[in-house]
């Protein structure tokens, strides 16, 4: 950096050849030095922005132009902006002027980052995995307020879980408040992975079992000696692996990295090990079943039976009985890994128990529903609960003669489609390009060929072609940027990157290099290459299909917190060794991990819940309360504590919604009215209300710059919701405050519609025109003609008469409009002491159960009711009964029961007051005297009721 007129030259002797040509090209010797020496003079805090800038003025590029744009490769015909941009990170060949960034996390070392400063910059702080994410960093993007995004999205091999919707919802959260709040332009694009190793597993593995299921569909022998065979072999597997993981020792002085994966890794497999042994016994109870007929299904009821601890009874009932035994263990296991403290022993003991017992029920349960399934089919039985090792046993036994691309691609179609349908109930916004990989094998190949070409990258035994990052790294490049990391790569890391298909580690030149291409063995996929036929790497597909639609420099890529190594970091090193550059991604965003049960949620554990199962029990609008009540980079925990949170939240958020759209209902009907009568002068109360939305909106906004945190976006939120609530509640007069309510009700819809919430306050569905009405218009008008129908209703039967016994007939209808009738249409309406009734949209279902919850609680409460009565009138009795007996009897053995006596006094003297207790033994003279109280008491009692 000091004065440098001879740099040149020494420059120029180690400048890539490709520079060379260009530098040759174009004339830039004379202008290199000359820059050289502008970087002397002027000294800049960033030297790689001010060429950058430099250089782009020469070319006339507007100031928007990209960070680190391609130009001495060339570049894909539709990258933005990058067209004539000479890049200082070509031109200088392994010379970087940044400083390595030290993380505060871990005290690992980042590579040096150089962040925009020609996008908009309006004040956003995020939190860029590139740079750790311990220090959040402004947001700036490369092209004015155009923003770049690109999403990894799912390998389409089975059902999504929620651990996909942490991920895709929160990254929609992001979008949305990105693109809506802050107003920025954005291009989202999403990539279907629909070529990988676990998509041709999964793909053979039910062909082959559907090919077995048919040709054996009623030879019960041979798919039990099958199914016994592949669990066999699992079990081995299993237990060969705790073995290893149990006699493995790590060193004093391993990292907390190593030792938390290994934690994670024994954690993982004992998870395992339980699933496998709830399916090794349900098939004992089918093989039980299958042998001995109905009788043995009752004897492992009864046996089920006693090991739950419950009295013998029917299939049904112990199975409610389980569930509800879980679901209260379930919530006690939260409450104590929420208590757990790992220095404390008893809590820590506490924990193991508590888990031991779920596995028991878990088990349980596992046998009940095998009992169950085998008393149907006994084999179907095996293939339901045993189908996915017997799957595993025939795909290495045959997988290779699988070789129809219909098949993998059919099943990707079909998985792909059920992610579609998830996000669309999840209300995910579409993305506005999404890609699939088997489109784009043509520039994958072309992609991959270049880098060879540059001599990084290199053909292996087997014809599969791997980056070489001994090369990548002597070229300046850094690998390992989100992981720093300067060893090799583990084992179960590779295994991740490289797939279960993967080829022979012996013929890499590095133990970290990592597979752009695959050689295709039999029974995969296959594309005709220069290396022979394959298919595309895990990672390759990521970098050719963002560049074809971003171009060679992107603002966000984001991705769960699981890709950043290897996925994202190998994505990094192919995309800069493709295009020559130093910063393919200026922002990377990593959702935390969503936890069940304290491990990650995910496929391979077996440990997930379907979107769609969790559908089942709550609102999309909940689940996305759920994310916004947690830091979109941090790990979270799905229980039914969290969900219950957010459920509770949403509820309250709903009632203000629903309470507020009344009111302004209220406020409007009264001005059409009446105007005369509107009040706009403010008061206190006004000058409060609208202190607390000035506040609210500025705090909101300040925690949506700070790392776009929403949970405490949302506490503010649910401040001015409290503010404006007893604003509501102070002056019920609706004449008052109106535009101020309308103003609060304007901003929480613009914050809630960043956030991607529906609300009351919405107009519901379609927006009409000006043939058609909206869903809300027509619901006001239902419930506004409920409202008078009811009104003079309830003044006919206040009136009495004739019309008296139409009125209750009339308001038994419009009860039944309101709790049967609407719900289904999921329209909720609350009727209110000022005769205007308060209404909601939702979803049907939900106002269903929220009625049918009403309604039981009515009959419960009606019941209570019925049963007090009974008590009162059975006390009455009893007291009248007790009324009639003379004082002089009330002591005798036919009384005991009538006076709450359990056991008789012995002998009693003439005026029938006891002598002896029940033993025989004399009673005491205090004793005796408070037996005559209690006749002098009776006498009195017998006298009052014979007057009455």
């Amino acid at each position: 950096r000091g004065p440098l007129p001879r740099a040149a030259a020494t420059l120029m002797a180690s400048t890539p050849s490709a520079s060379l040509a260009y530098i040759a090209e174009h004339g830039l010797e004379e202008k290199l030095t000359a820059l050289m020496n502008l970087v002397a003079a002027d000294q800049p805090a960033d030297p790689l922005r001010y060429l950058a800038e430099k250089l782009g003025a020469k070319a006339k590029k507007s100031p928007a132009a990209p960070v680190c744009p391609p130009a001495l490769d060339e570049p894909p015909p539709n990258a933005p902006g990058a067209e004539g941009m000479v890049c200082p990170c070509n031109l200088f060949g392994s010379l970087s002027y940044g400083e390595p960034i030290i993380s505060k996390k871990d005290k690992t070392e980042h590579p040096p980052w150089y962040p925009s400063q020609a996008g908009v910059d309006v004040g956003l702080r995020v939190h860029n995995t590139l740079t750790d994410q311990s220090d959040p960093v402004p947001f700036i993007p490369g092209r004015g307020r155009r923003v770049l995004w690109y999403t990894c999205g799912p390998t389409v091999y089975d059902a999504c879980h929620m651990g996909h919707a942490r991920a895709y919802l929160t990254f929609d959260i992001l979008r949305r408040i990105i693109e809506d709040y802050f107003r920025y332009e954005v291009l989202y694009q999403i990539n279907i992975t629909d070529i990988d190793d676990k998509i041709i597993l999964r793909a053979r593995r039910n062909k082959l079992l559907a090919d077995f299921k048919a040709e054996h569909a009623a030879d019960y022998a041979a798919v039990e000696s099958a199914v016994g065979a592949s669990l066999d072999a699992k079990g081995q597997k299993l237990d060969k692996k705790m073995a290893a993981l149990a006699a493995t020792e790590l060193p004093a002085d391993a990292p907390s990295r190593e030792r938390e994966m290994h934690e994670t890794e024994k954690a993982a497999a004992a998870l395992k090990k339980r699933q496998f042994d709830d399916i090794a016994a349900s098939v004992a109870t089918i093989r039980e079943v299958a042998a001995g007929g109905g009788g043995a299904a009752s004897s492992i009821l009864e046996a089920v039976c006693s090991d739950a601890g419950v009295a013998s009874t029917s299939a049904a009932a112990l199975e409610r009985e389980l569930v509800e035994q879980t679901v209260a263990l379930n919530e006690e296991l939260e409450a104590a890994r929420d208590a757990l403290d790992k220095s404390d022993a008893a809590k820590a003991k506490r924990l193991a128990e508590l888990t031991q017992q779920a596995a028991r029920l878990g088990s349980l349960l596992a046998r009940l529903k095998a009992l169950a399934a085998a008393s149907e089919s006994p084999i179907e039985a095996l293939f339901r609960f045993a189908g996915s090792e017997l799957g595993e046993t025939l795909d290495a036994e045959k997988g290779s003669t699988v070789t129809d691309h219909q098949i993998f691609n059919a099943h990707a179609r079909f998985w792909e489609k059920a992610y579609l349908d998830d996000m669309a109930a999840l209300g995910v916004k579409d993305p506005d390009v999404m890609t699939r990989v088997t489109e784009y094998v043509p520039q994958i190949i072309e992609f991959v060929q270049k880098i060879v070409d540059k001599g990084l990258a290199y053909k292996g035994g087997s014809g599969s072609v791997y980056l070489d990052i001994d090369a990548f790294k002597t070229q300046g490049h850094h690998y390992r940027k989100l992981s720093p990391f300067s060893g090799d790569t583990s084992a179960a890391d590779m295994a991740e990157g490289e797939g279960e298909l993967a080829g022979e580690a012996a013929e890499k030149k590095n133990p970290n290099d990592f597979a752009l291409w695959k050689s295709s063995k039999p029974g995969e996929p296959a594309w005709p290459s220069p290396w022979g036929t394959g298919r595309p790497g895990w990672h390759i597909e990521c970098s050719v299909v963002a560049g074809d639609i971003l171009g060679a420099n992107m603002d966000i890529h984001a991705g769960g917190s699981d890709l950043k190594f290897p996925h994202h970091d190998n994505e990094l090193a192919q995309s800069e060794a493709y295009y020559g550059h130093h910063q393919w991604v200026n922002y990377f965003f990593h959702a935390g991990h969503l936890h069940i049960k304290g491990l990650k949620m995910s496929k391979s554990l077996k440990n997930f819940i379907t979107i769609r199962e969790a559908l089942e029990t709550y609102s999309a609008r909940q689940l996305r309360f759920l994310f916004l009540l947690q830091k979109y980079h941090q790990p979270m925990e799905y229980s039914q504590n969290s969900m219950a949170a957010a459920a509770d939240l949403e509820r309250r958020f709903g009632a203000f919604e629903a309470a507020l759209a009344a009111r302004l209902r209220e406020a409007d009907t009264a001005a059409d009215a009446a105007p005369q009568e509107v009040l706009h002068r403010w008061g206190d109360q006004e000058r409060r209300l609208n202190d607390a939305l000035v506040d609210k909106r500025a705090a909101v906004h300040a925690a949506l710059l700070d790392c776009i945190d929403t949970p405490s976006a949302v506490k503010r939120l649910e401040q001015l919701i409290r503010a404006a609530n007893s604003y509501m509640g102070e002056v019920p007069q609706p004449q008052r405050g109106a535009t101020l309510l309308h103003a609060v009700a304007r901003y929480y819809r613009r914050v809630m519609g960043a956030f991607g919430v529906e609300t009351a306050l919405d107009a519901a569905g379609a927006a009409g025109s000006a043939d058609s009405a909206t869903p809300l218009q027509l619901t006001e008008a239902v419930s506004s003609f409920r409202d008078t129908v009811r009104s003079i209703a309830i003044e006919a039967k206040r009136s009495g008469g004739e019309g008296a016994g139409l009125a209750d007939e009339v308001l038994r209808v419009c009860d039944a409009l309101r709790d049967e009738s609407l719900p289904a249409l999921g329209v909720r309406i609350e009727d209110r002491p000022s005769g205007v009734a308060q209404f909601a949209i939702d979803e049907p279902q939900r106002v269903l159960a929220e009625a049918a919850r009403r309604r039981e609680a009515a009959a419960q409460a009606e019941a209570a009711k019925a049963a007090r009565a009974a008590d009162q009138a059975a006390r009455e009795a009893a007291e009248a009964a007790r009324a009639s007996v003379p004082p002089s009897e009330m002591f005798s053995p036919a009384h005991d029961g009538l006076f709450g006596r359990e056991s008789s006094y012995g002998a009693l003297d003439a005026e029938g007051i006891p002598l002896e207790d029940a033993t025989g033994e004399p009673l005491s003279k205090s004793q005796r005297k408070k037996l005559v109280k209690l006749a002098q008491k009776q006498a009195k009692l017998v006298e009052a009721a014979g007057r009455r």
